[in-house]
Order: C-alpha cells, then sequence, then structure tokens
C-alpha cells in the first residue's frame, strides 16, 4: 500500500488505517475504500465543478466520466474510464497544486528576490522589509490564498494603527501588501488580492498626524558650531571632516561618500554619483553607482556644488587624511568611507553634544536655509541641491527666526500714514 495517498487525511482516519493495514486481506479491502472516501471527499472541497458521466454514440466515449479544470487560467477537460480513476487524478491534480501554496511571508521573498534580480537597489529592498516587519506574524505565515481582506482590516485596527504609524508609513506598507498579493496572483498562488480595496485614506486619521516643522528638522546655527568645532578637534578622523563638507554643500550621505578627488572642477565639486549597499551578489557590499538619487530615471551627468571658502578649507583637511586614495573621504587604508559608518559616527557626535536631531539630512536643510538667506532663488536652490522645486519648497525651505525679525524691523521703521 502506498502510504503517500493518505496525505491530507484527517489524523483519527489516518490512525484507523494504519491499523486495519496490518490485518487481513479483507481489513485491506476496508483500507481501501476509507481511502478513497477519503480522497473523495478531499476532492469535493476542492473541486466546485459537477462531475458526470458521458452518455454518447461514440463508443470511445460512451461511459466515461468527465469534468472540467483551470490550468493556468485555461480550462480543460478531464475524462477517466471510471468515477474512482477520475477522482484520482483530481485528487492529484489538487494535491500538487496546495503543495505548491505559498505563506505569504514566502511569496513576500519571492517578490524581493524578483526586485534584486531587475537591478532594484538595496536602500528600496531595506525599506519593504522595514514594512514588512509592521505585518503581523498570523498573517505572515499563512497561506496566501487563505488570508481575507477582514483579516487584514482587523490587523490594521487591532495591531498596526495602535502602534501609531506615520501616514507615510502606512501608506507605503500597505502599498507592499498590495504587491505581493498581485505578485501572487500573477504566479497563479492565490487567485484575488483581498486587500485591492483598502484604502490608507480611510485609515489616515489614526495614524500619527504630528509632523515636524523644517526648522525642527535642521540644525541650528549654534548646533552647527558645535558640530564644525568637533570636526576641526578631530582632523584626522574622515567622518569628522566628512561632517565639514556636508554643512557646507547639503549634499546627501552617499554622495559624500562617493566623492572623488578628480570631482573637483574649477572651483565646483561635480557631484554626480553616490554609494549604495548592494546585495545582489549575496553578500552586503557598498558599490558606486553612475548616478544621484535625483537622476536615477533620467541621468543628466549629474550637478555642480560651488565651493565655498570653508568648503574648500574642508578639502584642504581631506586632503591631509591619513592614507593614499582617489577618493575624497577615505581611511588609512585607501578605501572610501561607508555611509554607514559615517551616519552612525554623525549620530554618537550629535548625541554626545545635547543635539537632538542626529542624522545628515539636517545638513542639507540647514544649506538649503543659507542659500535662502543669501538671496538664492528657487530654481538655483533646486539645482545646487539636486531635487525638484516641489520638493525643495515642500521639505527644505523656511524662514528662519532672523528673516523673520528683518522683516519685523523693515515693517516698525515705516511711518504711519
Amino acid at each position: 500500500m502506498k502510504t503517500e495517498y493518505l496525505s491530507g487525511i484527517s489524523p483519527t482516519l489516518m490512525g484507523d488505517i494504519m491499523l486495519l493495514l496490518q490485518g487481513s486481506a479483507s481489513e485491506n479491502a476496508t483500507v481501501q475504500g476509507m481511502i478513497t472516501k477519503a480522497k473523495r471527499n478531499y476532492v469535493n472541497n476542492h473541486h466546485p465543478r459537477k462531475i458526470s458521466q458521458i452518455h454518447s454514440t461514440n463508443k470511445y466515449k460512451d461511459g466515461k466520466w468527465r469534468t472540467y479544470i483551470y490550468v493556468g487560467g485555461v480550462r480543460k477537460v478531464v475524462e477517466a474510464d471510471t468515477e474512482d480513476d477520475l477522482i484520482n487524478l483530481l485528487y492529484d491534480f489538487y494535491k500538487s497544486m496546495d503543495e505548491s501554496i505559498k505563506t505569504f511571508e514566502e511569496v513576500f521573498r519571492m517578490l524581493e528576490e524578483r526586485k534584486k534580480k531587475t537591478g532594484r537597489v538595496e536602500q528600496t529592498l531595506n525599506e519593504d522589509e522595514r514594512h514588512f516587519h509592521h505585518v503581523d506574524e498570523k498573517i505572515r505565515s499563512k497561506l496566501i490564498r487563505d488570508i481575507t481582506e477582514d483579516e487584514i482590516r482587523d490587523w490594521i485596527v487591532l495591531s498596526f494603527l495602535p502602534s501609531k504609524p506615520k501616514v507615510e508609513a502606512f501608506k507605503k506598507t500597505l502599498q507592499l501588501i498590495k504587491a505581493v498579493f498581485n505578485y501572487g496572483r500573477e504566479k497563479k498562488l492565490c487567485d484575488a488580492n483581498p486587500a485591492e480595496f483598502i484604502s490608507y485614506t480611510d485609515y489616515a486619521s489614526q495614524c500619527d498626524l504630528e509632523t515636524r516643522s523644517n526648522e525642527e528638522r535642521s540644525f541650528s546655527d549654534e548646533e552647527i558650531v558645535l558640530l564644525r568645532e568637533h570636526a576641526l578637534k578631530n582632523q584626522s578622523n574622515p567622518h569628522a571632516v566628512t561632517m565639514l563638507i556636508a554643512m557646507e554643500t547639503g549634499m546627501r550621505v552617499g554622495e559624500l561618500a562617493a566623492l572623488k578627488k578628480s570631482d573637483i572642477v574649477d572651483g565646483f565639486l561635480h557631484v554626480h554619483s553616490q554609494q549604495l549597499l548592494d546585495n545582489s551578489s549575496g553578500s552586503r557590499r557598498h558599490v558606486d553607482i553612475g548616478h544621484t538619487k535625483d537622476q536615477k530615471q533620467r541621468p543628466r551627468g549629474g550637478r555642480y556644488v560651488p565651493i565655498t571658502p570653508a568648503c574648500a578649507q574642508a578639502l584642504q583637511i581631506a586632503e591631509n587624511l591619513p592614507g593614499e586614495s582617489e577618493y575624497i573621504l577615505h581611511n588609512k587604508d585607501g578605501n572610501a568611507i561607508l555611509k554607514d559608518s559615517y551616519m552612525q559616527y554623525l549620530k554618537r557626535t550629535c548625541k554626545r553634544l545635547g543635539i537632538p536631531i542626529t542624522h545628515n539630512h539636517a545638513f542639507r536643510v540647514a544649506f538649503n536655509a543659507r542659500l535662502i538667506s543669501a538671496n538664492i532663488d528657487g530654481n538655483d536652490r533646486c539645482l545646487i541641491l539636486g531635487h525638484s522645486m516641489q520638493t525643495n519648497e515642500r521639505h527644505y525651505s523656511f524662514s528662519d527666526q532672523r528673516r523673520l525679525n528683518r522683516i519685523r524691523s523693515k515693517l516698525s521703521s515705516e511711518q504711519p500714514a
């Protein structure tokens, strides 16, 4: 007796069958009948279409049994000489389908593998991991075809929203969930996308709606002074020197790490590449990519950032860093600094100095404020910082207290009519 036919049978029935397998021929016949019944029940639970006997004048067809199945979305006729034979065919078909069904997390991993093969950068994959981490373990471990819309909504209300995610984080997590289901449908692993009609706007009001002003995302003048003083006291540390260049250029972390000495051109820094984490080979490594973040879709040769006197001083300090390298910012072995290491250094330094903001992005916002104070118009600021006018106005521009004070002073000096 081939015991693989017993797969999927209830534990109680399995126990009875195993006992009977040790009995006489008549008992074995009983076993076969029990297996046939179990397989028939299994097919009934999986096969919604009618099974019928053929009555035809064609002697080769007459008396056979027939039904339909769908393979890859295409209807296919299945026939057998007896009803039991047809049940066996259907059992094998649906059993193989069940064994190929994946959990929601397995399909997510399959989707991520596709993204890697199609050249998605490590940052995108890391963001996916971060958003997927919010998904409840019960949903992650469940077969993707069995997940319902109600289960997803229950997770949102009972688990995700109480953690007070930002609206953007909630939106991106929901987008990822929908992408996993759509990929599952594409691979015939599920029939529907139960998250299709769930909109983040239905729940946005329950997210963390508190937003920080641009001032709160930027280093203040006093904090810039503290950071500069720290960096000047640690001139042999490439991460400290990176801070000096960051505050004078507003460059992104990856752009700073990819800067080469050949990028110093006629009083400008030519910013045209970035350092990213790459995991395509199975191991995490830092690589240089020949475009900046804003020019990923349409590389246009990068941008040029003016070298201020303070920036020139920082570049001179970088020139004296221990070791020889083509990179401006490098360790004693001549290798480019790693952007992750620099970010950790900046975070530790800010905390040590009592500065609440701990990320390099605050240098970009502060540098943009300096450009505003210098009466550099919006288009020119975008040209230097490397992003769109809309992004610049929404996330980077603000009027600091000094400018407001100047405006108030001017208005106060006017004589009443």
